[in-house]
């Protein structure tokens, strides 16, 4: 027993067509104006989606050209913001008391060479870890914008555009 092959749809004409649909927009028009005079309730929105509330703009929401993102550091920017220092004068500044221990077992992530006082280094804005001035300089002339060590952001007051880009960029160009 299936369907038969049949059509069950109804044909009207299309002039009475037009007229149905003519009768409809008067009733809805009605239906608004008596509604913005307070004299009848205001039609549902399942009635017809032109009667669908409005949501209130956001006054919080940044306008299209504030919510680009910045463009991300460029590596000479990123070189000048993280000046290079002796090893020696970076523990001093720390004055940390397991600095001089941690002096003995420091070393470079990067070439995995060992950090001694008389080594120029960059100490990193966001986590602190050190390496080699040109071991740094490499990992951001290759497009990196995040710590070797704990892929933190290598600038301090880095923005959420900047950190996007950097983490696109770090995945795009890692190996």
């Amino acid at each position: 027993m299936g369907f038969p092959s049949v059509c069950y749809c109804v044909i009207l004409p299309q002039p009475l067509i037009l007229v149905l649909q003519l009768l409809d927009m008067l009733r809805h028009a009605v239906l608004l104006c008596l509604s913005s005079l307070g004299l009848a309730a205001p039609p549902s929105a399942d009635d017809h989606p032109a009667y669908a509330a409005v949501p209130p703009p956001d006054l919080w929401a940044l306008p299209a050209a504030a919510a680009a993102p910045p463009p991300p550091p460029t590596p000479a920017a990123i070189k000048a913001r993280l000046p290079a220092v002796r090893y020696a004068d970076l523990l001093r500044a720390r004055r940390a008391p397991a600095a001089a221990a941690a002096a003995a077992a420091a070393s470079c992530a990067v070439c995995l060479g060992a950090l001694e006082a008389r080594h120029r280094v960059r100490e990193l804005g966001n986590c602190a870890h050190a390496f080699h001035k040109a071991c740094i300089d490499k990992w951001v002339d290759k497009g990196q914008a995040t710590c070797p060590l704990c892929r933190a952001l290598l600038l301090p007051d880095a923005g959420a555009g900047e950190l996007a880009a950097a983490a696109s960029t770090s995945a795009f160009l890692s190996f």
